[in-house]
């Protein structure tokens, strides 16, 4: 098994509906993102996945997230926007985004940080 990894990052705001807190009150973050695809097969050239296709793969599914206010940009305008559903919204529009790939890799999982220390992972 194959295992290719890319770190994203982009700068966005948002705030937790019904939070109890601080985070309640909109606030920003550099959003790091990790990607983590996985095959069993490489091309002729001994590549899973050429890192310019995965950075092009992220870009277009983040696309509207940079400098934006993540409760305006859906899903996130219906579901909060918490670390937790961007890993999960992210890994499922990725795994859409790449299904058609020839040789077949699927993504293992996506971890996205709000903060240095502080971060969820998705994977199924």
């Amino acid at each position: 098994m194959f295992q290719v990894c890319k770190r994203f990052s982009f700068d966005a705001a948002h705030a937790l509906r019904g939070y109890n807190g601080n985070c309640e009150r909109l606030h920003g973050h550099r959003w790091e993102v990790e990607v983590c695809l996985e095959g069993e097969q490489v091309n002729d050239l001994g590549i899973l996945v050429d890192f310019r296709d995965l950075k092009a793969a992220v870009q277009a599914v983040t696309a509207d997230y940079d400098h934006n206010v993540l409760n305006d940009v859906p899903p996130y305008d219906e579901i909060n926007p918490s670390t937790e559903h961007l890993a999960r919204t992210i890994f499922l529009a990725l795994r859409d985004h790449l299904a058609q790939r020839v040789p077949p890799a699927r993504v293992a999982y996506v971890q996205v940080w709000e903060s240095p220390t502080s971060w969820a992972k998705y994977w199924e």
